[in-house]
């Protein structure tokens, strides 16, 4: 077994550490992530670092093994881990140990302290003033009570400036929310601006009116008579954009309260490299919810504020008392570490949730960690009512780096770079405006705060545990699309990228109704595939739990994705589709909304200049 796990160093290419290599750790922490490999025949490759540059041939069965070591782990972790889960391997602890150890001197393992001291530079950057908006759409009393909170948070004058952007489609509630923001104006320290329909509507005005070249883009993104009777949850957050160019924003939902509740279940340190930090405890009902919630000393406003817009860097010395300790990237992705720079920016910073989680379904579980899912399965009300109930924390036990960003009830926004807007309308606009962001700034970097905000919705919809686990999909298979293109050594600014982008819109939309159906198909597939994994995955995780109830549902899942992979999707399957359209009415459809996007993302840098230059 052992020839089967050497690595020869007989190529002529391949080099050896030199003299002036540091010398390294008995067990360095370390991951597979940098090297292109080409196949050479059935049982050789060519390996070429990205990082070092070096070069050398290894065993087809050596390289699978290494696929499996993506995240920093110390070489004794991985040697442990590969000997005791391929049968090939077994006992032979100490060639894995050494021919690991060798892959790390010659380059071909990325080391977790290379990362940090690249990020560990001296890159200073004048952070911009902050503006706070609130986001509503016709829920008046909840809307008071944010702002009640507010008021009781110190601080608030430190923003430039606080905005309402009112989305409610009922004159009424329109009325209710103006009335309540005068009514917050005269006990606060800082007006809040109320931005209206009629606010809205002469913005819309004045841009179609300066900028006639792109209108159909900027009625696109704001017109509100064109998405009449549609959510337009995007809509608002577009709007919020446009009011702060040039600056650093922070958005709260309406349904939250401005508080700052710390973790349920505390963890000491930083996590860096990986999306899959969220933690969860489960709570019988909201009054046990509320009481359990211990408040941090400060407001949620100044904990985004104190990293949105900062260096990477400089953020992570800030958490860590000035230094960056290694042991930070412990389990982190080390693809995703890797094309982080001492340039890199907190361009995101989001939080979790303490009460609703705010999620689509209440499948949301199947991404939780053992010990969350070992506190489910603990519940007292039982597992289906205590995620059917929603009285949840729902969060990161410490703060985390990552690249790509997901959903946030109060999320802060790095404007001074250039962002996207929202898609207008439907669900999945967070999760299309995440994978643009890094579309347009791969280098970037989303920070998740280790802390949460009550997300209090009333009059909230049973989200069942027997609801299906496949879905038609909607504006986030695009999303998904969208980030599997991008090319992570491109080196384009964010506006060439977003011209490329705009293309792909416009050359997507040319396809005739049968490619754009099996597009459709493959995207749908591509989802059910990856939700099938992950349920495989957390049946062999999770075995040993004593929960029949636990693994009926995992089952149940493995029989729906199955059946759902052999499902032939019809684009009139998705929620959003009304039932009486034709599949070449959908089609068309897809086509004035990939266009209509398009031609917004095209008319943004114009609109950003000229909002920055009237601001």
């Amino acid at each position: 077994m052992s020839d089967s796990f050497s690595v020869s160093y007989s190529v002529d290419n391949a080099q050896s550490p030199g003299p002036s290599d540091p010398p390294q750790n008995d067990s360095p922490l370390v991951a597979f992530a940098t090297c292109d490999l080409v196949p050479v025949n059935n049982e050789l490759l060519l390996m070429i670092s990205r990082e070092t540059g070096r070069q050398q041939m290894i065993a087809s069965q050596v390289v699978e093994a290494l696929k499996t070591c993506v995240q920093f782990q110390t070489v004794d972790h991985h040697t442990s881990r590969l000997c005791s889960s391929r049968p090939e391997l077994k006992d032979q602890e100490a060639v894995v140990r050494q021919t690991l150890l060798q892959l790390t001197d010659s380059g071909f393992l990325t080391k977790a302290a290379t990362i940090r001291d690249r990020l560990d530079a001296d890159v200073p950057v004048e952070l911009a003033p902050t503006r706070v908006f609130v986001i509503t759409c016709d829920r008046p009393d909840q809307l008071q009570r944010l702002l009640e909170s507010m008021l009781r948070s110190a601080g608030l004058s430190n923003y430039e400036a606080l905005y309402l952007i009112d989305d409610s489609k009922e004159l009424e509630n329109r009325e209710r929310n103006q009335a309540v923001v005068e009514w917050f104006n005269s006990s606060s320290a800082i007006d809040m601006h109320y931005l209206g329909e009629a606010e809205q509507t002469d913005l819309l005005n004045r841009l179609v009116r300066d900028l006639p070249t792109h209108e159909e883009g900027i009625r696109f993104l704001i017109d509100a008579d064109r998405w009449r009777g549609c959510a337009t949850y995007g809509r608002a957050r577009t709007l919020a954009l446009m009011h702060s160019m040039g600056r650093r924003l922070i958005v709260l939902d309406d349904d939250i309260l401005c508080q700052a509740v710390l973790p349920a279940v505390p963890e000491e340190g930083v996590f860096i490299g990986s999306n899959g930090v969220r933690e969860a405890s489960f709570f019988s009902d909201r009054e046990s919810l509320m009481s359990a919630g211990a408040l941090h000393e400060k407001s949620p406003l100044e904990l985004h504020d104190e990293h949105l817009g900062r260096r990477l860097g400089d953020s992570l010395e800030l958490l860590g008392g000035g230094s960056i300790p290694v042991d930070w990237f412990v389990d982190g992705n080390a693809a995703m570490a890797s094309v982080w720079s001492a340039e890199s920016k907190i361009l995101v910073t989001q939080c979790g949730a303490w009460g609703d989680p705010g999620t689509g379904d209440s499948h949301w579980i199947l991404n939780l960690s053992g010990h969350s899912i070992s506190r489910l399965l603990t519940a007292s009300n039982g597992m289906a009512e205590a995620v059917e109930n929603r009285h949840v924390w729902l969060g990161s036990p410490r703060y985390a780096i990552m690249k790509v960003a997901f959903m946030s009830q109060m999320t802060g926004l790095d404007n001074t770079e250039l962002l996207p807007p929202y898609f207008t309308a439907y669900r999945g606009e967070d999760l299309l405006f995440a994978s643009l962001v890094e579309a347009l700034h791969p280098q970037g970097a989303v920070l998740e705060c280790g802390f949460s905000v009550p997300h209090l919705p009333e009059n909230r919809k049973v989200k069942s545990l027997k609801e299906p686990m496949a879905s038609a999909g909607g504006v986030g298979l695009f999303a998904a699309y969208l980030t599997n293109q991008i090319d992570y050594t491109d080196a384009s600014s964010a506006e060439e990228r977003i011209r490329m982008i705009v293309a792909d819109l416009r050359r997507l939309a040319t396809k005739s109704d049968p490619d754009m159906l099996l597009d459709y198909r493959r995207e749908v597939a591509k989802s059910h595939s990856m939700l099938l994994n992950k349920i495989t995955k957390q049946q062999a995780s999770t075995k040993d739990f004593n929960s029949a109830n636990w693994q009926g549902y995992l089952r149940r899942g493995v029989s729906e994705l199955q059946a759902a992979l052999q499902k032939e999707w019809s684009p009139k399957d998705i929620r959003e589709v009304p039932d009486n359209k034709s599949l070449e009415e959908v089609c068309d459809g897809f086509r004035k909304m990939l266009l209509g996007y398009a031609s917004a993302l095209d008319a943004w840098p114009s609109i950003r200049k000229h909002l920055f230059e009237s601001q």
